[in-house]
């Protein structure tokens, strides 16, 4: 494990060095950590991700996010065209740099449409074959990463229904109910249908090791009732759900199937802006009772031949902590989840892992962002030499708005694996609604 340690301590300090070097350069609004807010005030979800809200599409994505815009003092809301093709009442700056966008995606004034297409080309290259005299086995592939398309129909000025359809990732399906008809500093809502539930970070890549591999991979959508509050710099969510992995539509899981038996997940955070520098950190929770499935995290340490005791039972735990902090042109965002699996069955022992991801971003000029990233995962806490570290650099170009073109590289130390450690390649356009 000595090598693995040593390389994580060198990529931290690293980090650290770039974060003291820079700390009197300037800010640029980008991400909702860059402002130390939360992900609601660019789209519609309280979680976050999918459909963007008003600002999100109008403002930030067409004048603050681009490369060569810029924004104006007044450029918080996008002010509708004159309709007799004059130049705007008010001259405003943001207008004119809307001028060669022709995307509009209010198709009424109840109806917005939306979405995300991402192409990509994937070369992967692990350090040895499956087999001591096999030669690597190189993959090389165009794919499509995403293709979703999202709606959002304004019932009332409390109501909300949102729908996104995925052509790999499933969809999501539910009402938002909102006590304020505006965005205000104190506001409840109520999430009701199937949506991706409200844990750590939510971060675009679901392949993280703190998504995808303790359950919050891009199908592993749940349904149920959710609740989210929003008081001053605190934000807390509660939801009730089926607990169910990989978009299953109904629970039919249980020791019984007599017990009321489902997930409950939470999440707290709170946030603090000090001009120079402004953060977030909060907590997370969740716990599933008598489900069928062991988290996608320990699943591997499980034999094959005990595949089945796991269906009579697992109550699991996921806790969590996260933390954002901007200071100038540099953000750092770090992500926990710790998971335990209690099986029913005599036959399993009880597992336990955790998951970490860090992320440093700097932003050089508006349009261009540099990604640094470092995940580590211990899939059993019991067992040596089955850790996984990976480390990562991408560039993310955003020439024009609705769109972004990333290249990320990446290179993954994997105990565990018959090929050894393994380089990455990942090249995408991302085309955003």
């Amino acid at each position: 494990m000595s090598s693995l340690t040593s390389v994580s301590v060198g990529v931290l300090a690293a980090a650290a060095a770039l974060v003291i070097a820079s700390a009197d350069a300037g800010a640029v609004p980008r991400f909702a950590a860059r402002n130390g807010n939360e992900c609601i005030q660019c789209h519609v979800s309280p979680a976050g991700g999918g459909i963007r809200n008003a600002y999100g599409r109008n403002v930030f994505e067409r004048v603050w996010l681009p490369r060569g815009r810029k924004p104006a003092g007044d450029a918080w809301v996008v002010r509708p065209p004159a309709t007799d093709g004059s130049a705007p009442a008010d001259g405003s700056a943001a207008a004119e740099e809307d001028d060669d966008v022709v995307f509009d995606p209010e198709i009424n004034e109840w109806m917005v449409l939306g979405g995300d297409l991402r192409a990509a080309y994937i070369f992967i290259r692990p350090d040895e074959g499956a087999t001591p005299e096999a030669e690597p086995d190189v993959t090389s592939s165009f794919f499509l990463m995403q293709a979703d398309l999202y709606h959002a129909m304004t019932l009332n000025r409390h109501v909300t229904a949102v729908l996104d359809v995925g052509a790999y990732s499933g969809f999501e399906a539910w009402g938002l109910y909102h006590l304020n008809v505006e965005p205000a500093t104190y506001d409840l809502m109520v999430r009701v249908g199937k949506f991706m539930p409200a844990f750590g970070i939510r971060e675009v890549e679901h392949q993280l090791f703190t998504r995808e591999r303790i359950g919050l991979g891009a199908t592993d959508r749940d349904t149920g009732v959710e609740v989210t509050a929003f008081a001053g710099p605190v934000t807390a969510a509660v939801a009730v759900l089926n607990g169910t992995l990989g978009d299953t539509a109904f629970d039919t899981h249980g020791t019984s199937r007599k017990a009321f038996e489902k997930a409950v997940a939470a999440r707290l955070s709170a946030r603090a802006d000090l001009g120079w520098i402004r953060g977030q950190l909060g907590a997370s929770f969740y716990f599933n009772q008598g489900s069928n499935q062991a988290s996608p995290l320990l699943a591997g340490a499980i034999p094959s031949a005990m595949a089945g005791a796991v269906g009579q039972g697992v109550n699991e735990v996921r806790a969590g902590g996260f933390l954002t902090l901007n200071l100038g042109r540099f953000t750092y965002l770090a992500d926990l989840a710790w998971v335990r699996d209690n099986f029913y069955s005599d036959q399993l022992p009880t597992l336990r892992g955790y998951a970490s991801y860090q992320e440093l971003s700097m932003l050089p000029t508006q349009g261009v962002d540099v990604v640094g990233t470092l995940e580590f995962a211990d899939p059993d806490l019991d067992l040596l030499d089955n850790r996984t570290l990976r480390a990562g650099l991408a560039v993310e170009f955003f020439p024009w708005p609705f769109t972004e073109l990333r290249a990320m590289v990446r290179r993954t130390w994997d105990e565990g694996s018959a090929s050894g450690d393994a380089w990455d390649l990942v090249v995408f356009s991302h085309l955003f609604m």
